[in-house]
Parts: C-alpha cells; sequence; structure tokens
C-alpha cells in the first residue's frame, strides 16, 4: 500500500493537529459583511421607501369652455366668409354670409365669444343645414383661463382627485430642452364621456377619436400654475422653461402624481 507524501508528512508532526484552521479569508469576511449590508438597506427600504405612483394621460391646452362648431342653419352657397382662423370673434357677431336657392341673402351670427381655429368652408363653398363652417375655441367661460384637459381613462381615476401634482409635457416645447409645464388638478368629470362628449370639447369627432384609447375617459381639468418669473408665465421643472408664450389647442401628455407606495404594501397588494 502506498501513501502520499503530505499525508505521511504530517503523521510525524502530530503538534500540528492542535494548530488554528483557517476558514476564511480576510477578502471573504469582506464580501460576506457587504452582501449583509446590501440585504439588510434593501430590506429596510421595502418598508420604509416609497415608490412614486403616477397615471399618464393625453389631452390638450385650450380653455375651460373648450371648442365648438359654428354650423349653418341654411342651406345654400357661402357668399363671404367674414373670419378666418387665428380672428377673434365675439357673441352675435357675423361671420359669414349663405345666399339660399330663393337668392335670399343670410347672415350666420356666432352665438359665442371666441378664437377661429381652423375653418371648413370658403366664399363659394355650397352649405347644407347642420354642416360645420368652423372650430371657435370658446373664450366666453366664467374665470376663462388657459388650462390643460386631460381624458383618463375611467378605469385608472381611482385617487385622481382635485389638488394632486400633475406634470405636462408639451408638444411645442420638448421637455428634454425646456423641462415640464406645471400643474394640478382642478376638477374631475363625475362620469366617463363618450365620443360626442369629448367631440364636443376638442372641435369634432375626428378630433376626439385620438384622446379615446380603451375605457371611456373621464375629464380632469388641470390648472396651470403661475410663475411670472419666466417668459411663458408658468412654473416648469427647469429655471426658465421654454422662451415663448403659450399656446391652446397644443397637445399635452400629463402624468398624474397619486403619491408613493412601499415595495411592502406593493407585494401584498395594498
Amino acid at each position: 500500500m502506498k501513501f502520499r507524501y503530505k499525508a505521511l508528512q504530517r503523521m510525524r508532526e502530530p503538534d500540528e493537529l492542535d494548530s488554528p484552521t483557517l476558514l476564511a479569508s480576510p477578502r471573504g469576511w469582506i464580501a460576506t459583511f457587504v452582501v449583509l449590508i446590501i440585504v439588510a438597506a434593501v430590506t429596510a427600504w421595502a418598508f420604509v421607501g416609497r415608490m412614486p405612483i403616477t397615471v399618464s394621460a393625453t389631452g390638450l391646452l385650450t380653455h375651460p369652455g373648450g371648442t365648438a362648431q359654428l354650423q349653418s342653419p341654411y342651406a345654400g352657397m357661402v357668399r363671404s366668409m367674414f373670419v378666418h382662423p387665428d380672428d377673434t370673434v365675439q357673441r352675435g357677431q357675423a361671420v359669414a354670409e349663405v345666399v339660399q336657392l330663393d337668392d335670399t341673402s343670410r347672415l350666420i351670427k356666432s352665438p359665442f365669444t371666441g378664437h377661429v381655429v381652423a375653418a371648413t368652408a370658403d366664399d363659394g363653398h355650397m352649405v347644407t343645414p347642420g354642416e360645420d363652417l368652423m372650430t371657435i375655441e370658446r373664450t366666453d367661460a366664467p374665470n376663462d383661463r388657459l388650462v390643460a384637459m386631460l381624458f383618463v381613462p375611467a378605469d385608472r381615476t381611482l385617487g385622481v382627485v382635485p389638488g394632486r401634482e400633475v406634470d405636462l409635457a408639451v408638444s411645442s416645447a420638448p421637455p428634454g430642452a425646456f423641462g415640464l409645464l406645471r400643474g394640478r388638478v382642478a376638477s374631475v368629470s363625475t362620469y366617463p364621456l363618450m365620443l360626442e362628449g369629448v367631440a364636443d370639447l376638442v372641435g369634432g369627432e375626428a378630433a376626439a377619436r385620438g384622446y379615446l384609447t380603451g375605457a371611456p375617459p373621464r375629464l380632469v381639468i388641470v390648472d396651470l400654475e403661475r410663475d411670472p418669473v419666466t417668459t411663458s408665465g408658468y412654473a416648469w421643472s427647469t429655471k426658465s422653461g421654454p422662451p415663448m408664450r403659450l399656446q391652446s389647442q397644443v397637445n399635452v401628455t400629463g402624468s398624474i402624481n397619486l403619491g408613493g407606495q412601499t415595495l411592502f404594501d406593493l407585494l401584498l397588494g395594498r
């Protein structure tokens, strides 16, 4: 029988049996402590740290009265359009003249004050009763101001209440360059809006379909936070925001802050 040399050598030196044995190197202990610290930190954060909860929705900058279609109550030919896009109209102001088939001239007057967003008819255009002539953004609502209208799917509005902070990405002011527009929820509609309800606010069914994704939305009005120091007159996530005034009828994407939740509560579904 052959024995290994090292085994025989240890048998010749029995005193070495009492020598301490090194179970782990200093590097091993350091790695162990680092892992324990990380585990402890993650465990503490799971109970104490809070993750932000937000709800995103699309919408536009506009006025509280929204936009409306001005329609012709007569059939005939449009002789003259007295106003054009970017013009301001007053309630009762004549905006077009229509010549009926019996050569009778009829003036069409605006039933509200507002700003002409678009015209769908022109001189010489043949119209029928109820046909759209132009889209007017109403500015005659009480406490008229620039607001953001967000269309939040009804199944995602839990926790969306007045006072919640909102960050708005404005399409005409890229967030990467100018930051996010600040605002707060002013009101939430009691009931979801159907296609017709959204169309009444944004100026027609074609525009409304762009805001209908999934469940019928509830209308969330967002008041913009004022800041007299910035060029726009509103508060932004950056110091100065864009070097221009804000315009209405601009698309926005809003992120509504619903507070925070710990990882522990999230895992328990609370």
